[in-house]
């Protein structure tokens, strides 16, 4: 009998899992796993503990936020032997889980794993020790994730981040920041950059640019100018809904597998969701295909899902 872990944050979200929990493992007992549950305490918990005993499992799901997820896979990327991730979405967003086709109900995306199959995954890495998989960001609205308290989060789902995201635009300021890769050299003062490997992101899907490809090796690297007025703020939003990003100068855009990162200050940086540090200068690779992703087979997954609902 195969052995699955299972990890997930009771608190994410609006608390749902803990409505859904039988049912999610009535689904792994059915497809005969031998099934072991952990509930996370505190930031940084599901990490230790899949490091401490992931290894002994043929499959590690966890459900929780981008967070959580993040600590996943930041864990089996430490072991030697490739071991497979499901995810359960239960945050407030979940953008990774949105990309990946995973199903928003808790109930379908335990189904959903039983009968998917493998997605072999790019993953990132910042300063060569730091996993990110979907995104790593500094400048306007990336501290609203981690500094938006769980109980509004809960309280009020995605409009909490619109919320608190609204509040940072009075403490806005630009950064001097000078980005290289390969031939490309660019500088100036930005509001706002990420390097990401994701379709969506805030719940917006269409930001991170045209051609989104996981597998493809390359990051997807947008940085946004300093805006100086109205029309700017007009000006970015047309870029943005046309992503005519090379006839605008206020948004820079490339593709790239290797970029660096230099200030003449500290910058504050999220990684998917999370606080990343301080840097004056930060560097950024892709794994190619780092990791294994349970994702949804259609054709099985559906029928499942509705009986036990």
């Amino acid at each position: 009998m195969k052995k699955l872990l299972f990890v997930f944050n009771p608190h994410s979200g609006k608390a749902q899992i803990k409505n859904k929990l039988s049912s999610i493992v009535q689904i792994f007992c059915e497809a005969e796993y031998e099934l072991t549950i952990y509930s996370t305490r505190a930031s940084k918990d599901g990490y230790q503990y899949i490091l401490n005993n992931g290894d002994k499992y043929d499959m590690i799901v966890c459900s929780g936020g981008d967070g959580t997820l993040n600590e996943t896979v930041g864990a089996v990327m430490k072991f030697d032997k490739r071991i497979p991730i499901g995810y359960i979405p239960s945050g407030s967003t979940n953008d990774f889980a949105t990309t990946l086709h995973i199903p928003k109900n808790m109930i379908k995306a335990a189904a959903a794993i039983t009968d998917g199959i493998k997605f072999s995954c790019d993953i990132g890495l910042m300063n060569g020790e730091r996993n990110f998989n979907y995104i790593a960001a500094f400048g306007a609205f990336t501290k609203v994730s981690y500094e938006t308290s769980q109980q509004l989060k809960n309280m009020l789902g995605h409009q909490a981040y619109i919320i608190e995201g609204v509040k940072s635009l009075t403490s806005l300021k630009p950064q001097y920041v000078k980005v290289k890769s390969d031939d490309i050299i660019i500088e100036g003062n930005f509001i706002y950059g990420m390097v990401s490997n994701t379709e969506s992101v805030a719940g917006v899907k269409g930001i991170t640019g045209f051609g989104i490809d996981l597998q493809d090796g390359l990051f997807e690297v947008l940085l946004v100018r300093e805006l100086k007025g109205p029309l700017d703020i007009q000006r970015l939003i047309n870029t943005i809904i046309t992503q005519k990003y090379e006839e605008d100068g206020l948004v820079c855009y490339f593709k790239a597998k290797h970029i660096e990162f230099e200030s003449g200050i500290d910058i504050s940086w999220t990684l998917d969701g999370e606080f990343g540090g301080d840097y004056k200068s930060a560097y950024f690779d892709v794994i190619e295909g780092a990791v294994d992703f349970i994702v949804p087979n259609q054709d099985t997954a559906e029928g499942k899902a509705k009986s036990k609902e």
